[in-house]
């Protein structure tokens, strides 16, 4: 309905939106502040910094490219968020996920299978956006577990340094001519909704990355995708090639599988951790036989 045609602009909207709803959030008492020690803390100013550039970069992206040349460039996202999990805390995934993930790429891949278009600047954008869309999903993690914080209070104390740094962007990614827009109610009131929309992805998205982890995070926007073209394709007639559905539903499927395979290894992990081990075990007994009277 608003031809606003300025991203990094619009992210800080979205942002400032985020951060009130936050912030009411907090002073209704549903959370507690989570006290930054040191602003200097290079894991946290980098989520600081890497969340401001991430979110115009990825909106300048879709922008400017075409949704198959977008979709393609989200793939990649995968495997530079397997490298990072790696080199940063070392973990290694099983086989079986390993298939399974790369079984989500290539479905993935044939359902965007289409319409490549894509922009000189549209390119350079998507491929700075890939390594650091996979470093925030990763350090978000990282550092709610260091800071042992709520969802909420993470956001709270990043938010504000986030929105700087996007205010800084706007100059080097959206267009001129954003003083002439016409602000007018229509559009003051549709820029606003989607700011509270907004919220809701921004809260959801950090809540699954915090508490899951970044990969559950990247599947799930591609499970998203994938759900939206099949349901598309039955509810509203939408013209994909059959090859295109294949693609969704394998994408859907090995999703599913993997999501499964996960929650497996974690329950075996999980019986094969002894709750007390046998030097506790004998400490116990002796603490028990010395205290009983």
């Amino acid at each position: 309905r608003v031809e606003f045609g300025y991203p990094a602009a619009l992210c800080n909207i979205h942002f400032l939106v985020t951060l009130l709803g936050v912030e009411l959030l907090y002073r209704a008492k549903m959370f507690q502040k989570v006290t930054v020690v040191n602003v200097r803390d290079l894991n946290f100013m980098a989520i600081a910094v890497v969340i401001g550039i991430v979110t115009p970069l990825n909106n300048t992206s879709l922008k400017l490219n075409s949704i198959g040349f977008y979709q393609i460039m989200k793939l990649l996202v995968t495997p530079c968020v397997v490298l990072i999990e790696y080199v940063l805390d070392r973990k290694v995934l099983s086989k079986q996920r390993t298939v399974l993930l790369v079984a989500v790429c290539v479905s993935v891949m044939i359902s965007s299978k289409g319409a490549l278009g894509h922009s000189y600047y549209g390119t350079i954008c998507a491929l700075i956006w890939v390594p650091f869309a996979a470093l925030y999903k990763v350090q978000w993690g990282r550092v709610k577990a260091m800071y042992n914080c709520s969802t909420l209070a993470l956001m709270r104390a990043v938010l504000p340094y986030s929105i700087c740094v996007q205010a800084a962007m706007s100059p080097l990614v959206d267009p001129p001519g954003i003083l002439d827009f016409a602000w007018t109610w229509e559009a003051v009131f549709w820029i606003a909704l989607s700011g509270i929309f907004a919220f809701l992805v921004n809260f959801s998205g950090f809540l699954v990355m915090g508490n899951i982890s970044a990969l559950a995070h990247v599947l799930l926007g591609q499970l998203k995708t994938a759900i939206i073209m099949i349901g598309a394709a039955i509810l509203f007639g939408s013209k994909y090639t059959p090859s295109q559905l294949v693609g969704a539903i394998g994408a859907v499927v090995a999703i599913i599988l993997y999501s499964h395979v996960t929650i497996k290894e974690k329950e075996t992990d999980s019986d094969t951790i002894p709750l007390v081990s046998s030097s506790s075990s004998k400490t116990m007994k002796s603490m028990n036989a010395a205290t009983t009277y």
